[in-house]
């Protein structure tokens, strides 16, 4: 009768181990790296500068913007090579201020000195308001920024604007670039 219960529960517990092995192998494999989820969620806006076949002349500085969907916040908690920001700014998706909502989160790079107006960020029809913003204030790069400097910060849009497979403008001002909403 020992026996055969110490078998059972050997039994069972190899079961378990194959079973978490198993569920371990399937997350890894569903998740893609975060550089490719970054390259069809990011654009790159230049503000001020002049296009000179692949390089950009005389920017004032420029903004990264990154949609985070459910896909790309699991890269980001898997991926140990983004930089910071990504992490800190990451980690809204799931919140509650993100209910009905997309998140997005933005890099600002400064060559020349600049008077950041967040209300000049725009995606499709949607112009960034206080209330948008979901970063603390230290992050922001909010108001006179000077040369070789850089901030980072998170804001979210209803949801309602954004359309599947629907080109959009997201942009600064009058520079903007072209981005297809994931499906």
């Amino acid at each position: 009768m020992k026996k055969t219960i110490c078998m059972l529960v050997a039994l069972a517990a190899a079961l378990l181990a194959a079973s978490c092995a198993f569920a371990a192998r399937e997350r890894v494999e569903t998740v893609r790296p975060a550089s490719e989820l970054i390259d069809e969620r990011q654009t790159d806006i230049w503000v001020e500068g002049e296009r000179l076949g692949e390089m950009i002349l005389g920017a004032r500085g420029a903004i990264q913007i990154i949609y985070v969907d459910e896909a790309m916040s699991k890269a980001i908690a898997s991926d140990v090579s983004l930089p910071q920001w990504v992490f800190e700014m990451g980690r809204y998706y799931g919140t509650d201020p993100i209910r009905k909502k997309k998140l997005f989160i933005a890099h600002v790079d400064v060559y020349k000195p600049w008077d950041f107006d967040y209300t000049k960020v725009f995606v499709g029809e949607h112009r960034l308001r206080k209330e948008d913003i979901l970063s603390p204030s230290m992050t922001n790069p909010f108001g006179p920024q000077p040369s070789k400097s850089e901030g980072y910060f998170a804001f979210a849009i209803p949801a309602s604007g954004l359309k599947a497979g629907k080109e959009i403008k997201i942009g600064y001002g009058d520079y903007s670039e072209i981005w297809k909403i994931l499906k």
